[in-house]
């Protein structure tokens, strides 16, 4: 709690140091400011986006991580302390509007288009279409189990499902909407028992045959790490966060060419590609800037 707490009122520090978009940079440009939440996919994507401008434009971007989550980085983006982020399509099903406003979907094109339209209109903001990777809740099993049972999607789980232990965080078995009484209803079964725990904890469990299952968010490195088979949502039952970069509109037009380079990057990278990258930076111990740029290079973006 100390170490969050710190990581906090360094964010708000540094807002406070920050300009925004109005401060020129080395080269004759200005300098823009990025927002990045505590985890991992928001930090790399922050570097791509840096790197990429740096390249292309007289521009600078200064970057702020450890934002707590999404709502402090809108919070900060309509107080124009930030330009760019990274957001989820799911975030409009969290209590930003009214009921009437907003309509709950499982489908992907549905969700992302009002949170383009909503989040645009509430914030004065651009939001992108999808960068091509979504982190969001998921089903995975040890992938030497999948593969002798020929399992690929949830609906295949079913048939297993009565004699498997599922390791989740505490907040799945309680959640409404997608949590798993809705997920029994989805896939017409029930698991022999599901166990309420710490994220670490569950991936120990599976990894030391403690667990048959657990509820992973799609780009855990932990899928990789402990060759995990992350399941076909084949019902779409859980809610889509697809990752897009966002960016306030009095910045894209007063610059537009910022505004071509966020759209290049839109289908960008998969979520398997995201996986690897979060892989690098949380198992391998590099750095998101390293791992950005070397992911650039392959995809001839960056010399």
């Amino acid at each position: 709690m100390r170490k969050m707490l710190f990581a906090s009122l360094f964010a708000v520090l540094m807002l406070a140091l920050a300009g925004c978009g109005d401060s020129e940079s080395a080269d004759g440009g200005t300098t823009l400011e990025y927002g990045a939440q505590s985890y991992t996919d928001p930090k790399i994507m922050s570097q791509i986006v840096k790197l990429l401008v740096e390249d292309q434009t007289d521009h600078e971007v200064n970057i702020t991580e450890d934002i707590q989550a999404s709502p402090q980085i809108m919070a900060a983006l309509d107080r124009e302390e930030f330009d760019i982020a990274t957001l989820y399509s799911g975030e409009v099903y969290n209590n930003h509007f009214d009921e009437d406003e907003v309509e709950y979907s499982t489908d992907p094109q549905q969700t992302i288009e009002q949170a383009q339209e909503l989040f645009g209109a509430e914030y004065d903001m651009k939001w992108y279409d999808s960068i091509g990777f979504s982190n969001q809740y998921g089903i995975a099993v040890q992938g030497d189990f999948a593969e002798e049972n020929n399992i690929t999607t949830m609906t295949d789980l079913g048939e297993y499902a009565d004699e498997l232990i599922v390791g989740t965080d505490s907040s799945w078995i309680e959640r409404e909407n997608d949590g798993y009484t809705g997920y029994q209803e989805a896939y017409g079964y029930s698991f022999e028992d599901v166990r309420g725990m710490e994220v670490s904890l569950m991936y120990e469990g599976i990894n030391n045959d403690e667990l048959d299952v657990v509820t992973a968010y799609t780009v855990d490195p932990q899928i990789l790490e402990y060759d995990l088979k992350l399941l076909e949502d084949d019902e779409n039952f859980f809610p889509p966060y697809d990752a897009s970069l966002v960016a306030r509109n009095e910045i894209i037009e007063e610059y537009p060419e910022v505004s071509d380079i966020l759209d290049s990057i839109v289908g960008l990278i998969s979520t398997e590609e995201m996986t690897q990258l979060i892989h690098e930076v949380d198992i391998n111990r590099r750095t998101p800037e390293e791992v950005a740029a070397e992911f650039l290079e392959e995809k001839g973006m960056l010399e």
